[in-house]
């Protein structure tokens, strides 16, 4: 499944597959019994975004838009619903029908992403576990859609230019979800959470253990202080009794007494 995360938890910015949210399906065309029109406008917005990636290709450079990516996007239209604009397939999916793998498929997806040709966004679906048996949620497969709002405008026109009247420029904002991540970038997440749990857990031990230590006898404190060392807690309470028996002498060094000067006299 796209996305699915290795420690079970889904990702930030993800919806439940029944949110609001996660309806992105879209539709630029007018939807026929044998999808005439969809598959025109899938021929036509392919084209349309070759096009472009040679408009701002620089002089001495690669296409902005490799071949890798093309084939990443042939795979989404290939799935794309042509009465809904429904299109979901998972990773393994994209890249079967790419004939990519699943790690160039994740790098395409998000150069597509990063020149506005597509976007999508995460889903969650419950998992059925009790509290305390589990995660509650996983990642399931993004909802890949086209926002005609947001696509290059050079795009745009190709697709008034090919499509005339069958074109539908729906108005309708649509928020993506980021990233899709990498599988490094999994367990370098899963990786940071367990240090920073781990971290969490000893310092919350640690400040109980203070709490206690501050609270408990003075013998306690000292077997803590000298690791149960006898003769290290022996020489200390020495310390501790000689201190509390000052000399008058040491005491008048420590606080001299105020005298008149009749008195020094």
């Amino acid at each position: 499944m796209s996305g699915v995360r290795e420690s079970g938890g889904p990702w930030r910015k993800s919806y439940d597959v029944n949110d609001e949210r996660a309806q992105v399906s879209t539709i630029y065309w007018e939807p026929t019994a044998k999808n005439e029109n969809a598959l025109k406008f899938f021929d036509a917005f392919a084209r349309s975004v070759v096009g472009y990636s040679d408009h701002i290709r620089e002089a001495g450079k690669q296409l902005p838009i490799s071949m890798n990516a093309k084939a990443v996007l042939d795979a989404l239209l290939s799935v794309m619903d042509g009465k809904s604009g429904r299109c979901d397939p998972s990773l393994d999916t994209i890249a079967r029908r790419s004939r990519l793998s699943r790690r160039t498929v994740v790098r395409q997806l998000n150069v597509l992403r990063e020149l506005r040709i597509i976007d999508w966004v995460r889903r969650t679906v419950k998992t059925g576990n009790a509290r305390g048996e589990g995660p509650q949620r996983q990642q399931t497969s993004n909802a890949y859609f086209i926002d005609m709002l947001k696509l290059p405008i050079e795009i745009v026109r190709t697709l008034r230019q090919k499509l005339g009247a069958r074109l539908r420029e729906k108005v309708r904002h649509l928020e993506g979800s980021g990233s899709v991540p990498n599988r490094m970038a999994i367990k370098a997440e899963r990786l940071l959470k367990s240090v920073t749990g781990a971290l969490s857990a000893t310092a919350r031990r640690d400040g109980a253990s203070r709490r206690a230590l501050a609270g408990s006898s003075l013998s306690s404190r000292l077997a803590h202080m000298y690791a149960g060392n006898p003769d290290a807690i022996r020489e200390h309470e020495e310390m501790l009794s000689l201190s509390s028996a000052t000399s008058a002498s040491a005491k008048l060094a420590l606080y001299p007494v105020l005298r008149t000067e009749r008195e020094v006299d």
